[in-house]
């Protein structure tokens, strides 16, 4: 994997992780105690997947 195409991903992945946290702390904001916890849980979790889905792919071509 080239310099280039690592700091991309790692980019990638900063903004995933950044924009989980910043969900799960606004979906927690209208609840209170467990159920701010387990919102919050939850809405990170979306994000993430969202996130592993829409990631890029690596290549086999790109592994060497």
């Amino acid at each position: 994997m080239s310099a280039r195409r690592t700091a991309l991903t790692a980019a990638y992945w900063t903004a995933v992780l950044l924009l989980a946290a910043f969900a799960s702390l606004a979906a927690a904001i209208p609840f209170t105690g467990p159920a701010a916890s387990t919102v919050g849980v939850i809405a990170a979790a979306a994000v993430c997947l969202v996130g592993s889905a829409c990631a890029p792919s690596i290549t086999r071509k790109d592994r060497s």
